[in-house]
């Protein structure tokens, strides 16, 4: 018997070992919604207003539909975006911070950008949304 408990505790352990935070899923599901480009649920997703500073340059969107345009991102190349590094470097039980690295590909799967990127997510009515992006370095929503 108590060999069998040890392999349950050793199972959960692995199973949650692994797990991803509430924050950190929010963010892989708002890069789901963006490359299913899906605005209505990129919306819901993101807090409003949303900023964005990239590069310095601070943007304050009321929508996220407003922020981007998929057409001018393919025709930068871009067919989708991975990411590569989800890490939770904060939070309380309203705020998040999420450090992101992502990768950018092109339809023949060849990465043309990597970037990494903070995202700061608050908890509203027990969902957590993303308020804010910050980004060091030259990347484009297709505008």
């Amino acid at each position: 018997m108590r060999f069998l408990g040890l392999i349950a505790f050793l199972f959960c352990f692995n199973v949650n070992a692994g797990e991803l935070s509430a924050p950190q899923i929010a963010v892989e599901k708002y890069f789901e919604y963006f490359n299913n480009k899906d605005k209505n649920a990129l919306d819901a997703a993101l807090d409003k207003p949303f900023i964005f500073n990239i590069s310095g340059k601070v943007t304050r969107w009321e929508n996220y539909h407003d922020a981007v345009d998929f057409d001018g991102l393919e025709k930068s190349g871009w067919s989708y975006s991975r990411i590569l590094k989800n890490e939770l470097i904060y939070a309380d039980e309203i705020t998040a911070m999420v450090d992101v690295t992502f990768s950018r590909f092109n339809i023949s799967n060849e990465p043309i950008l990597k970037s990494e990127v903070v995202y700061f997510l608050v908890q509203r009515n027990g969902v957590w949304k993303i308020k804010s992006g910050f980004i060091n370095g030259n990347v484009s929503l297709g505008r």
